[in-house]
């Protein structure tokens, strides 16, 4: 039985519906073109609302890599909305669910549960959305005893309506089709932490499922395709570590970089980050590990 009413039933289906209406709003750009000041638009959407998404929802709220005012937390969780996220309590019931069960039956999102292959690639990016796994059982107890954040989530849909809005009033269609288009690309660039990351990479840590680091989705999610790191330290504030030959190697994690500008700007503190030797303790390759045992080198880049 699920915790909540019909109303916040009614307003989770809204998500998805948003979601589609910006993949066919998207196909504006076909017929209309965007000028430069639209496409500008387009990828400070997709970075603001890519950052609020990796480094409130998911390192902070979910999984508390580091503390931050409360205000922070509120207007992240806002931006985040804005982006077709979903609300916070939402957010991280699912992803709470997926580190329980990570490939296995009940992961909401696994490529390989219930379905492998193409038709798990497609569950993991976005066919789950539209199944029963996308009422989640459970809301989190933290979350929704903060008065605020529950209310941004059962009104999850107002900040993401309001930004197309405002891209409408700022440029017409020419930057309403930019806020479907951005949408529509953070969707998916989100969503390949659900496919690419559990299908393609390395795998320099020992975990119990098929996460994997993967460059080209830490790209798109500034940060977050580390995710074998990240399934192997789950508090890391920093998810771009990895070991090579031996050595700890930090990778370039623009979500952790903006996390210690916080922590610059008395915006965050209690950055939690895993010591060199809990890493190398974890390493899957023993040989490396034992490597790694006899020398005291860092490499960072």
């Amino acid at each position: 039985m699920k915790p909540y009413s019909q109303l916040t039933v009614i307003s989770y289906i809204i998500g998805p519906t948003l979601i589609v209406v910006s993949h066919v709003g998207a196909l504006l750009v076909i017929f209309t073109g965007l000028s430069w000041g639209a496409i500008t638009w387009t990828l400070l959407l997709y970075v603001i609302r890519m950052f609020a998404t990796t480094s409130i929802y998911h390192r902070l709220l979910t999984h508390k890599s580091y503390q931050a005012p409360a205000l922070v937390l509120w207007i992240g969780s806002i931006v985040a909305a804005a982006g077709g996220q979903m609300g916070p309590s939402w957010w991280k019931a699912h992803h709470t669910k997926h580190h329980q069960f990570s490939d296995q039956d009940h992961d909401p999102h696994s490529p390989y549960r219930p379905f492998k292959g193409i038709k798990g690639f497609w569950w993991s990016q976005a066919g789950w959305l539209f199944s029963s796994e996308f009422l989640p059982a459970k809301l989190p107890a933290d979350v929704e005893n903060d008065v605020v954040l529950r209310m941004v989530d059962r009104l999850h849909f107002i900040p993401m309506i309001a930004l197309g809005a405002i891209s409408y009033l700022m440029g017409g269609v020419d930057y309403l089709t930019a806020f479907f288009l951005s949408t529509t690309l953070l969707f998916h660039g989100v969503a390949t932490v659900n496919s690419l990351t559990h299908t393609a990479g390395d795998q320099p840590f020992s975990t119990n499922d098929y996460s994997r680091n993967n460059w080209l989705v830490a790209v798109l999610t500034l940060g977050e395709g580390w995710h074998n790191l990240h399934h192997a330290f789950q508090s890391s504030a920093r998810h771009g570590i990895t070991l090579r030959v031996g050595q700890v190697v930090y990778l370039p994690d623009p979500t952790f970089w903006l996390i210690k500008l916080l922590e610059f700007l008395n915006l965050a503190s209690k950055i939690r980050v895993p010591s060199e030797t809990e890493l190398i303790a974890r390493a899957k390759d023993r040989n490396h590990q034992h490597l790694a045992l006899g020398t005291e080198v860092e490499i960072s880049i």
